[in-house]
């Protein structure tokens, strides 16, 4: 038979039980969030913030009527932005760091400051934070931690700010004046910085032997592309027809078919997404 309770009146509080859990274990949410999330090494970020300055996330408020894959401009300085969710921010961290993202396996890319509308926000590196998707949903407005978002802020602070900026410091952007040190008891702070050869790893996870470099990646889309003797308008527009976004119309439907078969090739023998593609045609300036 079930061992059952009868239980009336509210709820009790999960996110104070959890921490209480916790506690009676001999630590903290704090800790335990810090224990598993990663932030990106400071020189880094300080040679290249934002990483993609003319991306942007889709808002309602600050772009109405404009959605994925539109270009609009961004009212403070006038400068034309492509809108995304959250995938330029994604590729921007495994830039940063040379690690992929670990799908479906509970880590998400998180924006420290948040305003990932505003373009100098969306991809900047003080602004992301690797995180299990249980930690990043108490930094979030719905399920607010204050300690721990502003615990998270503070690291952000002290490792991209405090001394030697990566950058100007961003507007709304300021010391949250916590002691990190003494909430974390001397736990380390995770950072993560690209290896010399720009090897591509899973965080947590062993590799199955070394990765192409980023350079090897160009030289083979190069010769994918002069194999298929295709433009790279075709291409840049194959790729982001394949991602079902806005593009240049093709020539024909056997231009079109040819394009996307070239660009599926691409993908298949360098292992990148079409949104990594797009980001990589962009970078080289094809």
């Amino acid at each position: 038979m079930l061992n059952m309770q009868i239980r009336q009146g509210e709820l009790d509080n999960p996110i104070s039980v959890l921490e209480k859990y916790l506690r009676e274990g001999k630590t903290s949410i704090v800790k335990a969030a810090f224990a598993h999330s990663y932030f990106i090494h400071p020189d880094t970020v300080r040679a290249n913030t934002p990483y993609f300055p003319e991306r942007a996330r889709y808002s309602r408020k600050h772009y109405p009527d404009k959605g994925k894959g539109d270009k609009t401009t961004w009212p403070k300085d006038g400068r034309e932005v492509l809108l995304d969710d959250n995938q330029y921010a994604q590729i921007a961290w495994e830039r940063y760091t040379g690690h992929k993202l670990m799908r479906g396996s509970g880590y998400g890319v998180r924006h420290i400051w948040g305003n990932p509308w505003d373009p100098e926000f969306y991809t900047a590196g003080w602004n992301i934070c690797y995180m299990p998707f249980w930690a990043g949903m108490l930094t979030e407005r719905q399920h607010q931690h204050p300690e721990l978002e502003r615990a998270i802020r503070q690291a952000s602070w002290d490792l991209y700010f405090r001394a030697n900026a990566v950058c100007g410091l961003p507007e709304s952007v300021k010391d949250p004046e916590l002691d990190l040190n003494t909430l974390l008891d001397g736990q380390p702070i995770l950072i993560l910085k690209k290896a010399p050869a720009e090897q591509t790893t899973r965080v947590g996870a062993v590799a199955n032997g070394s990765q192409d470099s980023s350079m090897d990646t160009v030289g083979r889309i190069r010769t994918i592309r002069s194999q298929s003797n295709q433009s790279w308008s075709n291409i840049r527009k194959a790729t982001r027809a394949l991602q079902d976004l806005e593009h240049e119309p093709f020539g024909t439907v056997n231009v079109e078919s040819s394009s996307k078969s070239c660009v599926r090739k691409i993908r298949n023998e360098t292992g990148l997404s079409f949104a990594e593609i797009e980001a990589l045609l962009d970078e080289q300036g094809w």
